[in-house]
């Protein structure tokens, strides 16, 4: 299957990171029949300091960068058949690719992977942390780390009822990347009993073989819920299921060094908190530790705190 039609390449990382996302998102266009876009932001201008004086003319300091910036975009694009569109705009970064994506309907955006904490500051987020929290529809972060790598890792989230929907979506979508891609397809879930420290205490009075048999009916819980969510989906020939005791986060990213694949998909948004501004813990750690491309997803439904632009202006559209 086919899955996205309208991909927006977020175009902000360093030249090498550019030109490999470039590449990897015409690749990914060409399989899917996608429509392409590769955007950009640069910085805002105060408009008191926007007008500037050159050679005895009034020139627009923003549509200079504007300009500049198309003009690199389009020499770090490679000769293909893919058509690319570009756009590049001035504002806060985040805001206006959300906007984006609210306005003309993409259904993917590629990105780069988020700086280290130590450059961004503890305080501070990186833009690509803003879209994995805030954006609607699944945020691919790519890594050229991953391009030599032929294997999808599909982490499926908590076997809980208000989670089927969201681990239905990352099935489908990590068969279909499979698929396009020929890749391997590896389903990994986590499962622990809960307060197992806690039940071992000698005050509680459990033996071993007690906790083992509350642990069993755990695991065997888990693997009958997950037995039935792959049997609603439609995988490939070359799928395998990993079921690992442990925190998920522990177990995903034990799994990520053992497969070594080129994509990790899994959902990003926690199940409690703020909408739109939460990120589970789970996908926080692997994405802070994880050295391949995630695909990252939200549920059907989810509701960006960003809202779209109030008025369209068709001079803007690039095609």
């Amino acid at each position: 299957m086919k899955r996205f039609k309208n991909i927006l390449v977020v175009a902000d990382g360093d030249d090498g990171q550019t030109r490999s996302l470039i590449y990897s998102a015409m690749d990914l266009a060409r399989r899917n029949g996608a429509a392409l876009t590769v955007f950009s932001v640069v910085e805002k201008v105060p408009e008191r300091r926007r007008y500037k004086t050159v050679g005895g003319r009034r020139r627009d300091l923003v549509e200079l960068m504007i300009q500049g910036r198309k003009a690199e975009l389009m020499a770090a694009t490679p000769h293909s058949d893919v058509p690319v569109f570009y756009e590049v705009v001035s504002g806060t970064p985040h805001i206006e690719i959300i906007e984006r994506v609210n306005l003309l309907g993409h259904d993917l955006v590629l990105t780069v992977p988020m700086p280290p904490i130590r450059r961004i500051g503890l305080g501070s987020a990186s833009t690509t942390m803003h879209l994995l929290r805030k954006c609607p529809v699944p945020v691919w972060v790519h890594s050229p780390l991953a391009e030599t790598a032929d294997a999808i890792v599909a982490a499926i989230g908590p076997m809980e009822p208000e989670s089927e929907e969201l681990n239905r979506k990352l099935l489908e979508l990590s068969s279909s990347l499979a698929r396009t891609t020929g890749s391997e397809l590896h389903i990994v879930h986590a499962w622990r009993l809960e307060g197992e420290t806690m039940l071992r205490s000698p005050r509680l009075g459990y033996g071993p073989d007690e906790i083992a048999e509350m642990g069993s009916e755990v695991r065997d819980d888990t693997e009958a819920a997950l037995a039935r969510l792959v049997d609603e989906v439609e995988l490939p020939a070359n799928t395998s299921i990993h079921v690992r005791k442990g925190h998920a986060a522990d177990v995903i990213n034990d799994m990520i060094a053992e497969i070594d694949p080129a994509t990790v998909v899994m959902g990003t948004l926690a199940r409690s908190g703020i909408p739109g501004y939460i990120i589970g813990n789970t996908a926080e750690r692997v994405l802070v530790d994880v050295n391949r491309s995630v695909l990252a997803v939200k549920p059907d439904g989810f509701v960006t705190p960003i809202g779209a632009i109030s008025a369209w202006d068709p001079g803007k559209m690039p095609y």
